[in-house]
């Protein structure tokens, strides 16, 4: 599928659906965020792939749509949005949206495990010290008592 093709589908998905600002509105998001994802290396066909189903796009659109706002002019997104950095870089290569938040998770869980990793570790080396430790804490204490009197 085209990037003209996908916009066709959805465009043709959403009409007499919602407004024609809410139809327009998507698609101009749609239009820019495949030419920006272009422009940053990557091919037609991955960005539409990553976007998946036109048909599926309008339908949650529709659905998300309330229905006081489907017919009446609708806030349209403002071209800064586009302008953003991407949310996630991980060696050079951006992600966004679902990518994003999946890497985000994914870099969170693995610092927690490293911190529970650490403190496990920490732990296990107190534990084999003690049993040394506690008594020659116990000696010096006794040996300084006795050599001040």
């Amino acid at each position: 599928m085209t990037r003209q093709e996908f916009i066709t589908e959805l465009r043709t998905a959403l009409e007499g659906q919602v407004s024609r600002a809410v139809l327009q509105d998507n698609i101009n998001y749609y239009e820019t965020y495949i030419m920006q994802e272009s422009r940053k290396g990557r091919t037609e066909e991955e960005v539409l792939e990553e976007l998946g189903n036109p048909r599926l796009i309008a339908k949650t659109i529709i659905d998300s749509t309330p229905e006081e706002e489907a017919g009446q002019e609708y806030h349209s997104y403002q071209e800064e949005r586009y302008e953003q950095e991407p949310e996630f870089t991980v060696n050079g290569r951006a992600y966004s949206g679902w990518k994003a938040k999946a890497m985000k998770w994914t870099t969170i869980i693995a610092l927690i495990g490293i911190v529970i990793g650490i403190i496990a570790l920490v732990a296990g080396v107190i534990s084999l010290l003690a049993p040394i430790l506690v008594p020659l804490l116990i000696i010096i204490l006794v040996v300084r008592m006795l050599s001040r009197k």
